[in-house]
């Protein structure tokens, strides 16, 4: 039975005192249960890898009261206030640190159940709390982020990809591709990329580089202070520098909180690895299959037992037809879809294929379920206390939903080798910086979290987006770096070199002067800090961006 429609019964909470302070509306025994938690400190004083991993301990204390889901219906106590259309439980609640993205068993979490019940009160303090607290969580973070850094070895890294099909032809020219570029020096990070998004079949390419500061010579990135822990987006074309932390730690505005409360849809996509298990290759001898990926040699695997889902859900369109309080974006707790800056193409159901259930030899499996969930009109409740209001007052009954499930079981087949320079969980927290405006980054990162033997590295992966076509990651490069003061950028590949010098060119401007080209790379000639800011370039805004592309937009309508 779906969560939404099920009886609140106080006993089914009993063995957690917040969760029963909710389920029976005691805001009192609520309260005195919330100020007996621990306090976090403030983001600005936490300097130090101890002081950050002191403040994570401390955080996980108060998360284990707060968003317990240790019940039927993996509920924590925001998804109860929720489910009781409590505003003032929810607010409390999320003022003490619960998590507002944590799902329940039904694949929800608690602000995502919100705005289904169209429960405006509750929607806009969770929205707040959630851009808020997801800024003070990186900030906490970061010392012992950047401390993990530069313990790492300075090196220079390439990771392409590309799709590929033995069917379908010339689909790597059609679908996006990319090589990401990555520097790493000291506490800095800086990734370069070519490709910024796509609509349908129109790729749409962008020379831009994302910049991670943190140990750099202020006087070599200009005039403006840019505080430790930036990451800045560098357009290389129109030679503009972004803040991708703009406005990160201020209040959302009024306008930003009504387009949320304003939804009618959420959906949840996602990649399951947990029970991933790896299956060796063999050849026709029966031995271990082996290939050479770049300098490595590596094992061949498939990874079993992996899906991906895509589940969304709305209210019904009867229901919401005089409903003020109505659609149209998209809840961006989750990775925003309608960008499709991606690379797994086929994500989003509007580019899968027809279902074929009887393709015997498809590594690539996609149910549909479409299904209605029917609520109740009351809800039993036992009244504890006659002077607390009842639990079925505050009920609010949700309006019907239409709901949609769209899984994959994937087959991603793995390169595994114990000789690259890098371990996995060394090069995690380097997609953690990444990740959140990297979609790409996001879903390699996902791969990555699955358990690998001890001491291996997945220098390839492939993995499938529809039946006959699968994108492939590669990691193509590794190089250690020198110095700061000998420092070069690597060069990509030695046909590439050598076109340079048949062509006559003299090698690529100095990246300082206006950036690399996503077609060629800088030979080892040139040299020149990359964590500098270049000159020429400008500072704007996000605001001016989006207001620019928006303007595209319409006019191409």
């Amino acid at each position: 039975m779906d969560s939404s429609a099920a009886a609140v019964r106080p006993q089914d909470y009993a063995n957690s005192a917040v969760h029963y302070a909710v389920a029976v509306g005691d805001h009192a025994a609520l309260n005195k249960l919330l100020s007996t938690l621990p306090k976090l400190a403030d983001i600005n004083q936490i300097r130090s890898e101890s002081e950050s991993v002191a403040q994570e301990r401390l955080a996980e204390q108060i998360a284990a009261v707060v968003d317990n889901r240790e019940n039927s219906l993996r509920e924590t106590p925001l998804h109860l206030a929720v489910r009781l259309n409590d505003s003032a439980a929810a607010r409390a609640l999320a003022a003490a640190g619960a998590n507002a993205s944590l799902q329940n068993a039904a694949g929800w979490n608690p602000l995502q159940e919100a705005i289904l019940r169209r429960c405006p009160e509750i929607v806009a303090p969770l929205v707040q709390h959630h851009h808020l607290a997801a800024w003070s969580k990186w900030r906490r973070r970061l010392p012992r982020l950047v401390a993990v850094l530069r313990r790492m070895r300075d090196f220079y890294m390439e990771i392409s990809f590309h799709f590929e099909s033995s069917i379908v032809p010339f689909v790597g020219k059609i679908a996006p591709s990319d090589t990401y570029k990555i520097w790493k020096r000291d506490g800095n990070l800086r990734a370069d990329t070519s490709l910024a998004g796509y609509d349908g079949l129109k790729i749409q390419r962008a020379n831009q580089s994302f910049l991670f500061l943190n140990d750099f010579n202020q006087s070599n990135n200009g005039d403006r202070d840019i505080p430790q822990g930036s990451l800045l987006i560098l357009n290389h074309d129109e030679k503009k520098i972004y803040d991708a932390f703009e406005n990160a730690g201020n209040p959302l505005s009024d306008s930003e909180i009504s387009n949320f409360c304003n939804q009618t849809s959420v959906y949840r996509p996602g990649m399951d690895v947990t029970k991933a298990e790896l299956i060796s290759r063999t050849n026709w001898r029966r031995q271990e299959k082996t290939d050479s990926v770049g300098e490595w040699k590596a094992r061949v695997y498939e990874m079993h037992n992996v899906t991906f889902s895509f589940r969304s859900r709305k209210v019904n369109a009867a229901e919401n037809k005089d409903d003020p309080f109505s659609p149209t974006c998209v809840l961006p707790l989750e990775i925003d879809e309608e960008s499709d800056e991606g690379f797994i193409v086929a994500e989003n159901p509007r580019f899968s294929v027809s279902n074929d259930r009887h393709r015997r030899h498809s590594s690539f499996v996609r149910e549909e379920r479409e299904f209605v969930t029917v609520s109740r009109k009351s809800v039993d409740i036992i009244p504890i206390d006659r002077r607390r209001r009842s639990t079925a007052d505050r009920f609010i009954t949700p309006p019907q939903t239409k709901e949609k499930e769209y899984v994959k079981n994937l087959r991603p087949t793995l390169w595994l080798t114990e000789q690259f320079p890098l371990k996995t969980e060394e090069l995690l927290p380097l997609l953690d910086i990444l990740a959140s405006k990297v979609k790409a980054v996001r879903r390699m990162r996902e791969v990555l979290t699955a358990t690998f033997p001890a001491g291996s590295f997945p220098v390839k992966v492939a993995i499938p987006v529809v039946p006959t076509v699968r994108v492939v990651i590669t990691f193509t490069k590794f190089t250690e770096l020198p110095p700061a003061e000998s420092f070069y950028t690597p060069v990509s590949s030695p046909a590439q070199f050598g076109d340079e010098e048949r062509s006559g060119s003299g090698g690529l401007s100095s990246w300082l002067r206006g950036g690399v080209s996503r077609h060629h790379q800088p030979s080892s000639r040139q040299q020149g800090d990359p964590f500098a800011i270049p000159t020429g370039y400008s500072w704007s805004r996000f605001d001016d961006k989006n207001k620019k592309t928006s303007k595209k937009s319409k006019s191409n309508k």
